[in-house]
């Protein structure tokens, strides 16, 4: 392809990764479910996060402490790495639940408001670590892996020799009764990402869509079965942006 018919185009090298879920969190799991849909609900996969402090693991919501288990383990012999952390949902359940109290009680707790944020992640990450390098929080319509990589890019660019990059995701609970699309499941994927040519993201023009049509936003799922596949590209359709990954 050539780059000129591209918006956007870059190349990464992808030098770690993990991925969580409560359901799983190995690699051999991620790949059965993303090659045979496999996934046992019945199995509930907590993260320990025994590397924090007791107050500050009873403090994070779901994708924080999926967040949490997903990222520590890349950066244990690294230190003052930059982090780009990217979210649709964020805190949303955490959010619903202060309106929920507000209008019971009229007050909401302070600490759940402080965390409800979208960079309260970043936030907790940089105090827990002891690490004050430049981190980042990106909230994206749909394509939130493509955008936080492209960031991850240009840190790159700019003389960093790796950066961390988190997507995690609480997709909203169903017992809220509204329209929205919703991830399958709650889930978080780490990456440590350094300059190289291993894979390439292409933004293509976008295809026509119905206006019914409600985009899709768990790219990272999708990137999991990518990973696990034997298929040297793929385009990642969200309706408004379409993206092509490439293997090299």
């Amino acid at each position: 392809m050539n780059r000129a018919d591209t918006a956007c185009c870059f190349s990464i090298k992808i030098t770690q990764f993990r991925a969580v879920c409560p359901y799983f969190s190995d690699d051999e799991a991620w790949r059965l479910w993303g090659q045979e849909g496999r996934i046992n609900l019945d199995v509930e996969y907590k993260p320990l996060l025994a590397f924090l402090p007791a107050m500050q693991r009873r403090r994070l919501g779901i994708a924080a402490r999926l967040a949490f288990d997903a990222a520590w383990p890349l950066v244990e012999q690294y230190s003052n790495i930059p982090l780009v952390f990217v979210s649709h949902d964020g805190e949303l359940n955490r959010s619903f639940e202060l309106w929920l109290a507000l209008l019971r009680e009229g007050t909401v707790s302070p600490t759940s408001f402080g965390l409800s944020v979208h960079n309260a992640l970043p936030g907790q990450w940089s105090m827990l670590r002891g690490d004050m390098s430049e981190n980042t929080a990106l909230s994206v319509c749909c394509d939130g892996l493509e955008t936080a990589l492209a960031e991850a890019y240009v840190l790159l660019g700019e003389g960093h020799s790796r950066v961390l990059v988190v997507v995690a995701d609480d997709p909203l609970r169903k017992e809220y009764p509204v329209v929205a699309t919703r991830a399958p499941f709650a889930y978080a994927m780490a990456m440590m990402v350094e300059e190289g040519n291993e894979y390439v993201f292409s933004m293509l023009p976008a295809a026509p869509k119905a206006k019914s049509d409600l985009p899709v936003y768990e790219g990272a799922l999708d990137w999991l079965k990518f990973l696990h596949s034997d298929a040297e590209e793929h385009i990642q359709d969200y309706g408004i942006r379409r993206w092509l990954w490439q293997k090299k």
